[in-house]
This record gives structure tokens, C-alpha cells and sequence, in this order.
């Protein structure tokens, strides 16, 4: 016989028995006993062969005429079981045809109608509603069984698939482990690659950068003679300009016998005037670029740190005069000589000069804004190139290895916290990992995603608050699979951290049904899935109901 079919049959023989034993049928009722003791305690409460009893505690052996004599004498109050005279006393309900309950032996006798068969109120008039509660109930567990008979075959389903997916996970774990080795070999040849690449390249760019600085070192030097010209060109204007007008006049360098080209002991004013490029006077930039090349030769040769190159002896052309002496050709002025006035083409590179070295300076910056930068890469000749490029290909190659690396490493720790979670002795709970369900009420959005988080988000709008991320189950005995925990939420205000109990029952589709809050940040959420429509327990439960009644 099919479980379903079974547990519909137990349920209708629950209902059975209830009303049989609600008319008396059932001889068990009528077996001796105090009041207020269950049949399965009825040996307990038996007279010893001195009419004595002991309490069930063991600590104390009273008369047995004691027992319910509305006196407390045991400790344990086990001998008022049908009295209020024991705070801590235990009075059963029989409840024929309904379930037998447990109430405190301080509320027997009070005027209230604790137990359906009215057992604890002897004296008053208490109506026996436990055939309509039993029948009730029956039908009640009957309905159950028939939820839980569809409910199982929806749950099956989600067995079937939790074992795939089980299956799945297994398989394509043993894939990334073999994957992961095939990865690690390469990285290892990747590698050695790189280091060796890495080598060459090293060896050529430092090669590069020596044989650089050697043509830097030239280039600063040749770079470094115009501002040092202008540097000794401006020290000889501020000593020439001795009116401080920032003008060095004919009158000023007339002044200086340096000047005196014709060796005269005088400098005339067509002397001083040749200096100044034929004019009166000039500032500064004029000086450096017009006056102080012609100055430079004569005041050199009048300090001695100017000495004409030695030429030697060569046989004179018959063609030329006997007077002309060959060191009149040197370019540089002698006492004699007349020196020629700067071409314009001379002049024109000297102020070329003079502005390359203004380019050099750095351009103004406004307040607040960054010096710009711009790297330009070195040009390299074409051997350093090539094997500055095989080593960033094989620094690519390498990376892309690594890269693969951790994202098989990431996979597989995923597809190890899911195989760590308890999803279910048959793995039903496993397809709902990944889902996530909402339940609105007038303030919030409540959201579940299990074996994942809980969180509430405003519905008028707002962040989303984290109530507890997965933790375990804490169902009892066999209701394990009954309850969730969700802890380690976002912090209260002044309080203690966020967490949920997850409250679950067998339904045809998953969903939230209610939430609440019944401690400061701790949230209740009831939760239905066919993942907890379990016949074979709800079954064993009936049975248990029934061998109550």
C-alpha cells in the first residue's frame, strides 16, 4: 500500500477512535487511578504492601491516603496530581476523543474549564467538547494528509533535481581539479618563460639607458653654453650700465680700454658703437644677443684665457703679398684687424638660441592647477624593441594563466560551500539556493533568499538592510528541517546584531506568508514549501496522535 494511501487510512482511524472512546467504548478509561494521572502513570501510583507511597522523586514515603488530600507532602508535588494544593504539581486531562493535555495542578478546580472533557473542575458544570474537538481535528489531519500527499510529489520533483544538481556539482568539481593541474603546469612553463624574457629585456634596456645618458651628457653640455653666455653676458651689462637705467650706452663702454681696437689709448665712439650694433644704446636682451659676442673675444684675450689656435708654418702662395701674415686669418680680432659687424643670419641664431632657451623654462601654471605631465616613451632601436615587446608578451601570457587560475579557484570554493550546506537528507531543499521570495506589509518589503540572507528594504524607497545572513537549521529531533537561522545582520542601533528564524510548513508553492518582529532585531518569518511536505514524518505524527487517543 502506497504512504499516501496509508496515512489517509490512519487519519480516518484517529477520527475513529476519538468518537469510539468519546461513547465509552474503550475499557482503558475505567482502569483505577487517582485523579488527574495518565493510564501511562497508573503503576506509579500504586499502594505498597504497608498502604505507603513513595514520592516520585524518592524523597520522601507518605501513607497512600494521603495522595490528593489537598495537602502538599512531596517536594516534587507528585501527590496532589489531582489537587491545587502543589504550585508544582501536574494534573492530566484525559480528553476522550480528543488529545489528553498536561495543565498545572494549580489550575484544577479554579472555576475554569481547562480540559474539553471538564476532568479539572469537579464540581462545576463543564461541557465535554472533545468529540466535537477530535472530530475536528480529524478533519483537520485529513485535510494535512491530503496537502502533504500533493505537496510530496511536487517535493519529489525537488528531490530528483537536488540529486542532479548534486551529481552536477561533483562532476564538474573532478573537471576544475583537473583543469586546475593542467593550469598550474602552464603557469610553471609561463613563468620560466617570462624570467627569461624579462632577463633579456633588462640586459638591453639597461644598455639603452647607458649608451642615453652618455648622449645626454652631451646634449646638457651643448645645451648648457648659451645659458652660461648669457649668464657672463648679463654680469658684464650690470657692470656697464653704471647709470642703472637698464641701458648700456657708447658713452659707458667708452670707458672700457678693452674696447680700443686700434690700440689708439682711446675707445672712439665708432669703437663703441661697432659693439653696440651701431646704435646708441640697448637693454639688456639686445646686449646679450648683439654686444656681448663681440665683446666676449677681447675680453677673453685681455684676461688670457683666450689663446689663438698655433697654425704652422705653411709656404705662402707667390700670388700673395709679401706683407700679409697668415695668423690675419684667424677669425678672431687682432690690434689691427677690423671686426666685421654680426650678419643678419648671425644675429638670427642667436636669438634662435636665446629662444630655445626660453622653451626650456617651464610654461606658467594658474593657482590650483597640476604642473601637466607627459611621458613620452623612449624611442629604442629596433633590437631593444623586439625584445622589449616578447617580454610584455610574455608577461601577458603569464597573467592570462593566472587569471584562469583564480577564477577555477573561485568556482571551486563556491562549489565547496555549496556542497558543505546541509540541504536535506534526499538534498529537496537544494533547488531553492539561489531563489529569493518578497512579502510586503504597509511599511516594508521583505525579502528571503534561502540558505543566502534575509533583509527588509522601505517600500517608500531607501537602502536595503541585511537581517541575518545563513547560519543553520535549528529544528528539534526529527523537525529539523523545520526551521532556519539567519544571524550576523546589520547592527542594530545601540543594540545587538540583525537575525531571522525562518519558520517553515508544507504548501504546493513556496512563499512568505507573514514576518514579524516579535524581539528587537529579531525577525520571524513563516515560510511554505513543498520541500517540508513530508508524508512519511507527517504520517508517523498521526500515528503517534492516534496511539494518544
Amino acid at each position: 500500500m502506497r504512504a499516501e494511501t496509508q496515512l489517509t487510512a490512519l487519519v480516518l482511524l484517529t477520527y475513529a477512535s476519538a468518537v469510539l472512546i468519546g461513547h465509552g467504548s474503550a475499557s482503558s478509561g475505567n482502569v483505577p487511578r487517582p485523579r488527574g494521572v495518565s493510564l501511562t502513570k497508573t503503576a506509579l501510583y500504586q499502594p505498597q504492601a504497608d498502604s505507603s507511597w513513595t514520592c516520585l522523586d524518592g524523597s520522601k514515603k507518605i501513607p497512600f491516603v494521603q495522595i490528593n488530600d489537598n495537602y502538599c507532602d512531596c517536594v516534587d508535588g507528585s501527590d496532589e496530581p489531582g489537587t491545587p494544593a502543589c504550585s508544582n504539581g501536574q494534573f492530566h486531562c484525559n480528553n476522550l476523543g480528543h488529545k489528553p493535555l498536561e495543565i498545572p495542578s494549580s489550575r484544577v478546580d479554579d472555576g475554569i474549564c481547562d480540559c474539553c472533557d471538564g476532568s479539572d473542575e469537579e464540581n462545576s458544570r463543564c461541557i465535554n467538547t472533545c468529540i466535537e474537538l477530535g472530530a475536528a481535528e480529524a478533519l483537520k489531519l485529513k485535510s494535512q494528509a491530503e496537502l502533504h500527499k500533493r505537496g510530496a510529489e511536487k517535493r519529489q520533483e525537488m528531490i530528483t533535481r537536488g540529486r542532479q544538481l548534486k551529481s552536477d556539482r561533483q562532476a564538474r568539481r573532478a573537471e576544475l581539479d583537473r583543469r586546475i593541474k593542467e593550469q598550474e603546469a602552464l603557469k610553471a612553463e609561463k613563468e620560466e618563460l617570462k624570467r627569461n624574457a624579462e632577463a633579456l629585456e633588462t640586459e638591453a634596456v639597461e644598455a639603452f639607458k647607458e649608451q642615453q645618458r652618455e648622449l645626454d651628457a652631451d646634449t646638457a653640455q651643448a645645451e648648457e653654453e648659451p645659458l652660461q653666455m648669457r649668464q657672463e653676458a648679463s654680469l658684464s651689462f650690470v657692470r656697464y650700465d653704471t647709470n642703472k637705467d637698464g641701458f648700456v650706452e657708447v658713452t659707458e663702454l667708452m670707458v672700457d680700454m678693452n674696447l680700443d681696437r686700434d690700440r689708439n689709448g682711446v675707445v672712439e665712439v665708432e669703437e663703441a658703437k661697432y659693439f653696440l650694433d651701431e646704435r646708441d644704446r640697448v637693454d639688456l636682451d639686445a646686449f646679450v644677443t648683439l654686444a656681448w659676442p663681440r665683446i666676449k673675444p677681447l675680453k677673453m684675450l685681455a684676461e688670457g684665457l683666450f689663446k689663438p689656435p698655433q697654425i704652422p708654418e705653411a709656404h705662402h702662395d707667390e700670388n700673395l703679398p709679401a706683407t700679409e701674415d697668415v695668423s690675419t686669418q684667424d677669425p678672431l680680432p687682432s690690434e689691427d684687424a677690423e671686426i666685421e659687424p654680426a650678419s643678419e643670419d648671425e644675429r638670427a641664431d642667436d636669438e634662435e638660441i636665446e629662444d630655445d632657451h626660453y622653451d626650456d623654462e617651464e610654461p606658467d601654471v594658474g593657482v590650483g592647477e597640476a604642473t601637466p605631465e607627459t611621458t613620452t616613451p623612449p624611442n629604442y632601436d629596433p633590437e631593444t624593441q623586439r625584445l622589449i615587446e616578447q617580454a610584455n608578451a610574455a608577461r601577458i601570457a603569464f597573467d592570462e594563466v593566472e587569471r584562469q587560475i583564480r577564477e577555477i579557484e573561485h568556482e571551486i570554493k563556491e562549489i565547496d560551500e555549496q556542497t558543505n550546506k546541509d540541504y536535506g537528507a534526499h538534498e529537496e531543499w537544494a533547488v531553492l539556493d539561489g531563489e529569493c521570495y518578497n512579502f510586503e506589509d504597509r511599511e516594508y518589503v521583505y525579502n528571503l533568499c534561502p540558505f543566502d540572507r534575509a533583509a527588509q528594504k522601505p517600500r517608500n524607497g531607501g537602502s536595503e538592510t541585511t537581517l541575518g545572513r545563513w547560519d543553520q537549521w535549528i529544528g528539534e529531533g526529527n523537525n529539523k528541517y523545520t526551521k532556519q537561522k539567519y544571524a550576523h545582520g546589520a547592527a542594530c542601533w545601540n543594540g545587538p546584531q540583525r537575525s531571522a528564524i525562518i519558520h517553515i510548513s508544507c504548501a504546493l508553492e513556496p512563499r512568505i506568508t507573514a514576518v514579524s518582529e516579535p524581539n528587537r532585531c529579531e525577525y520571524y518569518y513563516e515560510f511554505e514549501t513543498p520541500a517540508a511536505c513530508d508524508s512519511e514524518a507527517f504520517a508517523a505524527n498521526a500515528e503517534n496522535l492516534h496511539d494518544e487517543l
